[in-house]
């Protein structure tokens, strides 16, 4: 895989200077790929990070009251930036995130009093999904269904990044995230299902051109989409 993706970032001079944190865990394998370019010591969450917060949410309380299940929905979904910082606040903030952070063995992470603006690798994304999609000793299994059911019903117009790894997904269980810090900062973590073979996916990416405007948005969504597919028609 590191020599296609390698290729496309070459050839195509808008991926030439990102970077790029990149891990696939093939569930019925057990197996492990992963690519990397450029600076990735320090590669921020945006939304992504709403799933993390989510979990604190339900290791605080496991009954949410029908407020709380509307701020998830708003998080989650359609990717509220004032619910999830309403949830954030609910948990602790730093201390809460970084509290699950440490439950899920997600040694490289760490949480900001910005949210969107905490750190994260690759790898520590698919030790939370591991949690989620297989097994978990640290998320109950109502939990588990409940933030998988969220991430299912993700707003369409945020089905990018991960969907690229296959045209026909059986199933699809996404959260997206971009922010603008200089460049635009572009994420995408989940689950894709395809044949019945289940595949945990988590893509961090900045440093992306064209600064701000829907244009650089919207190229960037692109790029991380092309991304994946290369890895696709690779591990497919």
């Amino acid at each position: 895989m590191d020599k296609k993706v390698g290729k496309l970032s070459q050839t195509n001079t808008d991926l030439k200077n990102e970077n790029f944190d990149f891990t696939i865990y093939d569930v019925a394998k057990q197996k492990t790929y992963r690519w990397s370019q450029g600076k990735i010591s320090q590669m921020y969450t945006a939304s992504t990070v709403k799933v993390p917060i989510l979990i604190g949410l339900l290791h605080q309380d496991a009954k949410l009251t029908a407020s709380d299940k509307k701020l998830v929905a708003g998080m989650i979904r359609q990717s509220s930036n004032a619910d999830a910082t309403a949830i954030f606040k609910k948990i602790g903030g730093v201390s809460g995130l970084n509290a699950t952070f440490a439950r899920l063995g997600m040694d490289h992470s760490q949480a900001s009093s910005k949210w969107w603006l905490s750190t994260v690798s690759s790898e520590d994304y698919i030790k939370l999904l591991k949690h989620l999609f297989i097994k978990s000793s640290k998320i109950s299994r109502t939990g588990r269904n409940h933030i998988i059911s969220e991430m299912f019903q993700i707003n369409s117009k945020q089905q990018w990044g991960i969907k690229g790894f296959s045209d026909t997904p059986n199933f699809l269980a996404n959260k997206n995230g971009w922010t603008l810090s200089g460049s635009w900062i572009m994420n995408s973590i989940g689950a894709v299902e395809v044949n019945g073979h289940l595949y945990l996916i988590s893509i961090l990416s900045d440093n992306h051109p064209d600064g701000r405007g829907n244009v650089g948005l919207k190229t960037a969504k692109k790029e991380m989409t092309s991304l994946v597919r290369i890895a696709g028609e690779y591990i497919l």
